[in-house]
């Protein structure tokens, strides 16, 4: 017969951490409901400004709608009110959330002046749920504050027994209660102090998850916005893509084309002259084989500008190695990428640093380099640092602007930090 498998003192209580004790769990519900506490009181206190602002401004618009100067102004600022209402709100929302409640971007582009800005408002349905929140806000904060404060006060009060019956008076209430009500009281404020940070965390969390059901972008404003996203990165990386093309034609136009225009030149004139002075033709033929090696270099530069072969070989480490050789500014580099990325993210972190060790050595005077690519949770993170004269920016059109639109068609950022006369740092995440 088997025998059974022996259960310790671990086994027994699985699903216990435990390092976890109940003096850790008692200060940590403390902790997480003074920040929550905190969000209810001051809830209150905004509730109150709004039942007074909020119907004044409403009723006083609507009012004097008849006189059209007077009350649709009136309401237009009235919205503005509970506009600003709404950004506090998803400010505040982060004593019990942790973070502030995201901003829903605008629906459409306002127009330009402050009637265009009240239109875009009008029209967008994030600013009437903000007046649904606005709305909802009074009656919830007072329930909930009175609640919250209601069960610290009843458990303060049952602490203080102790100390505050043998200063009272006989024939009083409290200064009638027998020695063991004295012990027990603290008692029981200990289990309502429990339950009162139980219930104000509660409530504080479930007011601020309504106030993220209201004043968070939905699921339809979140895909227009992913759509506006994708529509403004596919025209970057259109533009950027033509404005390589660009740079390729000029390339080969002023550079190896005119260097073969000139070796064909060169080989005319030295056919010419091959039979009447053959030494001539030797010096010409001398000046197209030079020539024709210049170009050969700059048509192999070209290429290596528009896909290196080394990164499709050999991959990115190998790659980066090769441009840090070629700069003239020594280049520490640190590459930590244990896969091999996809194609597009491996082929935009390569530019780059390409790019960045190309602005380095033209403009930065710069005497060191740093090059790190790592690959982590974020995704796949480039940064170029030097200690140069600073003040790179992305001007459209510039190859930062250029690199910033190739990584944001990968749905990633691009940051520069380059103040004057203290270095440049250039950061990607793809």
């Amino acid at each position: 017969m088997p025998t059974p498998p022996r259960i310790g003192k671990e086994t027994a209580v699985a699903g216990r951490d435990p390092g976890l004790s109940l003096p850790v769990v008692v200060i940590d519900l403390i902790r997480r409901s003074l920040p929550a506490t905190l969000y209810l009181v001051s809830g209150s206190v905004v509730a109150l400004v709004v039942s007074i602002v909020l119907p004044t401004g409403i009723a006083l618009g609507v009012g004097l709608v008849p006189v059209f100067l007077v009350g649709i102004p009136v309401l237009l600022l009235t919205m503005e009110l509970w506009h600003l209402l709404a950004r506090g709100e998803r400010s505040r929302a982060a004593l019990v959330l942790g973070e502030p409640i995201e901003t829903p971007a605008p629906m459409e582009r306002p127009r330009a002046g402050v009637l265009g800005r009240w239109q875009a408002m009008v029209r967008d349905r994030a600013t009437w749920k903000e007046l649904a929140w606005a709305v909802l806000l009074v009656p919830v904060a007072w329930v909930t504050t009175a609640l919250a404060v209601a069960g610290w006060s009843l458990s303060l009060a049952l602490l203080a027994v102790p100390v505050a019956a043998p200063l009272t008076r006989e024939g009083t209430t409290l200064g009638d209660l027998a020695w063991p009500l004295w012990i027990l009281a603290p008692i029981a404020g200990v289990a309502v102090f429990v339950g009162a940070a139980t219930l104000a965390t509660g409530l504080g969390e479930g007011v601020a998850s309504l106030a993220r059901s209201l004043l968070a972008p939905d699921e339809k404003r979140r895909l227009a916005e992913r759509v506006s996203t994708l529509q403004t990165t596919r025209a970057g990386a259109v533009e950027s893509a033509d404005q390589t093309l660009r740079r390729i034609e000029r390339d080969l136009h002023d550079g190896a084309q005119h260097r073969l225009a000139y070796v064909a030149m060169e080989l005319g004139r030295a056919r010419q002259k091959l039979q009447e002075d053959p030494e001539a033709a030797a010096s010409l033929i001398d000046n197209a084989f030079t020539e024709s090696k210049n170009a050969m270099t700059e048509l192999r530069d070209l290429v290596r500008g528009i896909h290196p072969s080394v990164l499709s070989d050999r991959g990115l480490p190998a790659a980066l190695s090769g441009l840090a050789g070629r700069c003239p500014v020594p280049v520490t580099l640190n590459v930590d990428v244990p896969e091999r990325p996809p194609v597009a993210k491996e082929t935009a972190a390569y530019f780059v640093v390409a790019e960045a060790l190309t602005n380095v050595a033209k403009h930065a005077q710069a005497t060191q380099v740093t090059v790190e690519v790592v690959s982590d949770d974020e995704g796949l993170r480039v940064t170029v640092t030097d200690d140069g004269r600073g003040g790179a920016t992305t001007a459209p059109g510039g190859g930062l602007g250029g690199l910033a639109q190739r990584v944001a068609a990968l749905d990633g950022t691009f940051e520069v930090h380059s103040p004057e006369g203290a270095g440049t740092t250039i950061k990607a995440v793809l």
